[in-house]
């Protein structure tokens, strides 16, 4: 059972244990809180893990993944950030760590239990979560299905997290039901904001931020890694909000629109690279759901593969803010299909 510290996990445990599986925690340390630069409560979430171990009385162990967390995760979201890309860690993590370097260290013969909000089927196909607005299969589109074979999710058909928080409670696990639960990514902190954390990695320099519309100069941004398409530009410029709508690394030049809705904050299609079907299900035209964030609502889609293996998505109606870098991930019903990098958008107007 991979541990974090939380409730999730700590009632996954329990409730493998109450199903009769002979469980091991395994605490994954990703993050070396010796780097002066990044913030992680490691220490006491290992504590919280021991403790809960001690009261379910199942063995615990740390395993350190610090190395293959940074050349596998951490390198390439410093590198992709800079290219003036939207990259997501979470789901690098999943593909190379969790489900990598993780699953490779247990023996063949086991299972690798985790306190995703998702589920599996028989035939080892990766379904969405019963409670919706927890939902994660999102973050594990490019587990392949060989890993997802050997996977279980104990809280795949939990229909609401309060019953969660409940049943850690009944079970005497006061301290994780009462735990602030944790958004983001671990080394950053829940305090500092993202932009100045890049900062400490990324060197590039400030530059204009300009008004589409007119291309008069509105402000100065602060290297343009620290900016994702849709965001608030943090631009202070006449009686409107700007917003992100361009990055143009060539000139340097941060490209902003008046208002939330505007029509240049919207697009109609995208492309995506470094597909990963995870099932041997793989179709080259079929309707579907998509996401291309995790937070946003799956809209309808028509994914389209052609001769050269290009993917195309085009969505029934226009969707905002959709940035090169991140992760388009497709469902059929509830069956996650697969996911690819987005390389290009078209806008809808």
């Amino acid at each position: 059972m991979a541990m974090s510290g939380g409730v999730d996990s700590s009632v996954s445990a329990a409730l493998l244990q109450q199903q009769g599986y002979n469980v091991e925690a395994i605490y994954m340390k990703n993050w070396d809180t010796r780097d002066e630069r990044g913030v992680c409560p490691s220490e006491e979430d290992w504590k919280d893990v021991q403790s809960v171990c001690q009261h379910l009385q199942i063995p615990c162990q740390q395993v350190d993944f610090v190395k293959d967390y940074w050349h596998q995760v951490f390198q390439d979201t410093l590198d992709t950030y800079a290219a003036g890309l939207t990259p997501n860690p979470d789901v690098l993590c999943n593909q190379h760590i969790k489900f990598g370097s993780l699953l490779n260290k247990i023996p063949s013969d086991s299972w690798l239990a985790t306190g995703h909000y998702c589920r599996t089927d028989g035939e080892g196909r990766l379904l969405r979560g019963r409670e919706r607005n927890k939902d994660q299969s999102y973050y594990l589109s490019t587990v392949p299905h060989q890993a997802l074979q050997r996977a279980i999710f104990p809280l795949g058909n939990i229909t609401d997290k309060q019953h969660v928080k409940q049943l850690a409670s009944d079970l005497g696990l006061t301290k994780v039901a009462s735990k602030k639960e944790s958004y983001g990514i671990c080394f950053v902190g829940q305090h500092r904001k993202f932009a100045s954390f890049l900062e400490q990695y990324i060197d590039q320099p400030c530059g204009p931020a300009v008004d589409l519309e007119t291309g008069r100069v509105i402000g100065e941004h602060r290297g343009l890694f620290g900016y994702t398409i849709g965001q608030a530009a943090r631009i202070h410029h006449g009686p409107h909000k700007w917003f992100v709508a361009q990055k143009d690394l060539t000139s340097n030049t941060l490209v902003c629109v008046p208002g939330s809705k505007h029509p240049q904050l919207f697009h109609r299609a995208c492309t995506a690279t470094n597909w990963t079907w995870i099932h041997t299900f793989r179709p080259t035209k079929i309707n579907v759901m998509a996401q291309v964030r995790y937070r946003q609502d799956p809209v309808p889609a028509l994914l389209d593969v052609d001769d050269h293996q290009r993917h195309r998505i085009t969505f029934q109606e226009p969707v905002r803010a959709i940035a090169s870098g991140q992760q388009v991930v497709v469902w059929l019903d509830d069956w996650c299909l697969g996911s690819g990098l987005i390389d290009s958008v078209t806008p809808a107007y």
